[in-house]
């Protein structure tokens, strides 16, 4: 007997976000505004989080008010582990369900490893994997609760998975998101629910060009693609993974550097 294989349409494509609802956390930077606008795009209700800096957020709701979907916005501390079940159901309560919740939110803390203190840890790890974690634990108790299919993506790092000085801490927590996708996959996968990661690799943002005002041409040189990461390369990924095509993934970590960690070169002559 042949094999029978699903057929794809373009529209089948352009509209199976329309209607459904996702939460996405830390639309106050670029990575996170991409991908709420991305969903916003494709009809989809969008529950959004920031924390701080509101006058980032403004300009990414006057970009999403012409757009099929919905977008709100809630400033959150997600290191607050009770802010999460509040989120969610606030969420359900405008929008009826939840279908994705991209754990999104993150702060960055680089230095030598002798110099970073109680507070850089307990910064990095309460928001980066405690605030995913308990995040990914109210969504998928809701997810549960529907009895419908859901999706879950974490924001990883390809620092999780180079080994890279000066990213003791991050590069650790990060790690732990990858590893964390792989036990919720395997747990909640029978139950419909999907749980990956994106591990994000050089990507041009404002603080990266505050670091560094040549980030693009440095990367870009340093990348095997010739370029540097956007925002958007990291929603098109997430995308994919909230995706009907994406059904059989599940516990996985898919990097976004253009091939950089089979190398991982940090300067031009580390690449020969």
């Amino acid at each position: 007997m042949p094999l029978r294989f699903a057929r794809v349409t373009m529209s089948h494509t352009v509209h199976q976000f329309a209607g459904k609802t996702a939460i996405v956390t830390g639309i106050n930077r670029e990575i996170g505004a991409a991908i709420a606008l991305m969903f916003v795009r494709a009809g989809c209700n969008v529950s959004a989080t920031y924390h701080g800096e509101s006058e980032r957020v403004q300009p990414i709701l006057d970009m999403a008010r012409d757009l099929p979907g919905a977008l709100t916005v809630t400033d959150c501390d997600l290191r607050d582990i009770n802010v999460h079940e509040q989120l969610v159901q606030r969420t359900v309560a405008r929008y009826g369900a939840l279908d994705m919740y991209i754990a999104n939110s993150g702060v960055t803390v680089f230095g030598p490893f002798v110099d970073m203190t109680t507070a850089d840890f307990d910064s990095v790890f309460d928001l980066n994997l405690k605030g995913t974690f308990f995040g990914a634990q109210a969504a998928a108790r809701q997810m549960l609760r529907q009895g419908q299919p859901g999706r879950i993506v974490f924001s990883s790092s390809v620092t999780g998975i180079t080994a890279m000085p000066g990213a003791s801490v991050y590069g650790t927590s990060k790690a732990a998101l990858r590893h964390l996708a792989a036990i919720l996959g395997v747990e909640l996968g029978r139950n419909g629910i999907t749980v990956n990661a994106v591990a994000i690799g050089a990507t041009l943002n404002d603080r990266n060009l505050a670091d560094n005002p040549n980030y693009a041409t440095l990367w870009g040189h340093l990348s095997p693609v010739g370029r540097v990461g956007t925002p958007d390369d990291v929603a098109q990924a997430v995308r994919f993974l909230c995706s009907d095509s994406a059904q059989l993934v599940n516990g996985q970590t898919l990097t976004i550097d253009g091939g950089w960690t089979h190398m991982s070169p940090l300067s031009i002559g580390d690449r020969s």
